[in-house]
């Protein structure tokens, strides 16, 4: 678990955040009216989805090690595009807590710590 003043520097840094996690909800969207062909594929729009969200998952973790330089932070892969949870490792010497920030609402966010 991070610590208390660690978490909430954390929740006051997420918020400079809000524009990007509105555009990952918006990836999300786009991804639930992919209309597949015949055989099931639209691969070339689903992966172009995905390099998307993967571009700005990392826009948030780079800049979340601005402020927690003495943390490692790692962006965990997650289920799928419509699962609106940007799951985060903050990493630490033998010290290590897995965040899920939940932006499934444009204007909220949600933040649970794993472990």
């Amino acid at each position: 678990m991070l610590k208390n003043e660690d978490y909430e520097l954390l929740k006051e840094n997420l918020g400079n955040y809000q524009r990007i996690f509105e555009k990952l909800n918006s990836v999300a969207n786009q991804f639930g009216t992919i209309e597949y062909d015949e055989s099931g594929f639209c691969l070339e729009e689903e992966e172009t989805l995905k390099r998307h969200w993967l571009k700005l998952g990392m826009k948030v973790i780079e800049g979340l090690h601005e402020v927690f330089s003495d943390y490692t932070i790692e962006l965990l892969q997650h289920k799928g595009l419509d699962e609106r949870v940007l799951k985060i490792t903050f990493l630490r010497d033998d010290f290590k807590s897995e965040l899920h920030i939940d932006y499934s609402e444009n204007g909220t966010l949600s933040i649970s710590q794993i472990s």
